[in-house]
């Protein structure tokens, strides 16, 4: 169905190879320490990606519904900042690695204060801050606060919260233990109450995703537009995520991964590629570090795999996307005979050009995959324009890759254009060089496009590549003469065959011959300087059968103004001015009309040369 969406995307397919990779792992064991938690299934697997662009990329048990946990600590020291202060914070909690267990009672010696607020004593502390602030409406100031987070409302397991209440001495322990140090300055219970509910917050794989990137996008929510937290504090959240977000695994984390990430002992972790996305997967079993296993094999593979880490990330300035439209909003320099443009006309748009531009990394390729899994079913032919491209890394360019393949084999003919910069794309390896074509010009691109579309539509009689004189009326320029008027013509014409690379006019010549072509390919082609100072032969048009050229310098008397090259073998039928200037005195009549057609000629030359200029204002 016409302007159906295609619903491959590369992405998708990446996550989907690492659910395969590690569905089956069986390390780990579920945490059992608090009984209802222990019910857990450890098959329940789920991976979902949340861009900044505000997309969702999700597979296996992504809407399944386990507690948040220690994940809930980043968020909860948030709302403390946002509450109260950063001055204030900072007397109540340090920001430094502990490099022990997350329940470890790991206090400054001297202070009293909690190493960081990713532990639980310093998640402890910032609910004691929250909970101080406003007593009686805390919990429903969470659950709110939680809401703008994940982009809907959040609800607390009852029945977790009482078993962690319950089981909660060494919490309770570490609360009365920060009491003592004055960090909790009332009775803790109110806070440890509080704490235990926060924990006990309900989340599937989907929310903790679309919560990360909110983190990414600087405390804006993507998919609801909402701004739960400030740029300055999302900094400051991100930075201790970095640090403390892993426990005593943070330093191996950081050096392996390079993604902030949190982990949570239900099986949750959540990972911020800050700018771009969030990541969120759920798989309860956990390892010595109270860490999901297939969570941290997830965002291992990630990080190496496509390249996300903090550390491997490449300048990008501005959106990948440069510019995408329709075939009918720009034509190549080819002028079409009116056969050949009436066969277009109904089709231009099954073709789609894209301009790319940046660095193809991972966050460059997501955005090229959904621009791509938007076109319509009636599009035939994609053009990407790689001109601005920079770079394209090696750990990205299989997504890539895939996601071209993917397009061809729904019936998609790609071609490149101006893909200097992909060395890639005459790499052995590369699947889809083998079936791509590649144009050193995004012109040469679009003129093949239009032959494809030609050669898809066009009468199987109709070769296009020769036309007898005779035959003119019915394609080109003398389709405006009558009979008698051709055939006088016709007989002060000369045919003068060209072979490829000739020359047929060159620059500064007399503007002596007008040429009607009746078969091969011309060129017109002028020098054009570039910004880097050298100077490049650059086509203007290109001639095929049925059309003429060398009209202006002909009508006008002035030299020529460009070089006109045959790039195929053909002919053309020539009008010397000395036949002209007779044919003024025998046949006036003939000159009018021919003088006619050529003015009608060259105003559509010039209206569709005004219109492409104009479009390319925009492009």
């Amino acid at each position: 169905m016409a302007g159906a969406e295609r619903q491959h995307n590369v992405i998708q397919d990446l996550l989907a190879d690492l659910h395969a990779s590690f569905k089956d792992v069986r390390e780990g064991r579920v945490a059992d320490y608090i009984p209802e938690l222990a019910k857990a299934c450890p098959d329940d697997f789920g991976i979902v990606i949340a861009t900044s662009g505000g997309r969702l990329y999700e597979i296996g048990d992504t809407r399944k519904e386990f507690t948040i946990q220690s994940i809930s600590k980043p968020f909860i020291y948030a709302l403390a900042l946002k509450m109260l202060s950063l001055d204030f914070m900072a007397t109540k909690i340090d920001v430094e690695p502990s490099g022990e267990a997350f329940n470890a009672i790991s206090l400054d010696p001297e202070s009293g204060k909690p190493r960081n607020p990713m532990i639980n004593a310093g998640a402890i502390a910032a609910s004691a801050q929250i909970c101080d602030a406003d007593p009686a409406g805390a919990v429903e100031l969470l659950l709110d606060y939680f809401a703008e987070l994940a982009g809907r409302r959040l609800t607390i397991n009852d029945a977790v919260y009482l078993s962690e209440k319950v089981t909660g001495h060494r919490n309770r322990a570490i609360g009365h233990l920060l009491r003592n140090f004055n960090i909790i300055e009332s009775d803790p219970e109110p806070a440890l109450d509080l704490y235990f509910q926060q924990c006990a917050i309900s989340v599937t794989c989907k929310d903790l995703a679309v919560m990360a990137a909110t983190l990414a996008c600087q405390g804006r929510n993507p998919f609801t537009g909402g701004q739960p937290l400030s740029k300055d504090i999302t900094v400051r959240v991100l930075a201790l995520m970095g640090t403390c977000g892993m426990y005593d695994f943070a330093g191996q984390w950081l050096h392996d991964v390079g993604i902030p990430a949190k982990s949570g002992v239900a099986g949750g972790v959540m990972a911020v590629i800050p700018g771009r996305l969030g990541i969120a997967t759920y798989s309860p079993p956990l390892d010595a570090f109270g860490n999901s296993v297939r969570g941290v094999a997830v965002c291992r593979q990630l990080s190496v795999g496509v390249g996300l880490s903090l550390f491997n990330q490449y300048f990008q300035k501005d959106a990948t996307i440069r510019r995408s439209y329709k075939g009918s909003q720009r034509q190549s320099r080819r002028w079409r005979s009116d056969q050949e443009l009436r066969i277009l006309a109904p089709h231009r748009d099954e073709v789609r050009i894209i301009h790319v531009q940046g660095v193809l990394d991972f966050g460059g390729i997501e955005q090229l995959a959904a621009e791509l899994v938007q076109l319509g079913s009636d599009v035939r032919i994609l053009i990407l324009d790689l001109a601005h491209v920079t770079e394209c890394p090696l750990e990205s360019s299989g997504l890539l890759d895939r996601q071209l393949c993917a397009i061809e084999d729904q019936g998609v003919e790609i071609l490149l254009s101006r893909a200097g910069r992909l060395p890639l794309v005459s790499m052995p390896g590369w699947k889809i060089s083998e079936r791509v074509e590649a144009y050193e010009h995004l012109d040469s691109a679009l003129e093949a496009a239009e032959d494809l579309l030609i050669a898809r539509y066009a009468e199987p009689a109709d070769d296009g590549e020769g036309l007898g004189l005779g035959a003119l009326e019915e394609h080109g320029l003398l389709q405006l003469l009558d009979e008698e008027h051709r055939r006088i013509l016709a007989e002060r014409m000369t045919l003068r065959s060209f072979a490829a690379g000739e020359c047929v006019i060159r620059r500064g010549e007399p503007g002596d011959e007008l040429f009607l072509v009746r078969s091969g390919r011309f060129d017109i082609a002028i020098d054009v300087r570039t910004g880097d100072g050298l100077s490049r032969a650059t086509r203007l048009a290109t001639f095929g059968p049925g059309l003429c050229f060398g009209e202006i310098g002909f009508v006008a008397g002035t030299p020529r103004s460009a070089d006109i090259i045959a790039t195929r073998p053909g002919a053309c039928w020539v009008l010397h001015r000395d036949a002209f200037e007779a044919l003024r005195c025998s046949h006036p009549d003939v000159v009018i009309a021919l003088l006619t057609a050529l003015t009608c000629d060259i105003g559509a030359k010039l209206t569709q040369t005004s219109v492409q200029l104009t479009l390319m204002e925009h492009y």
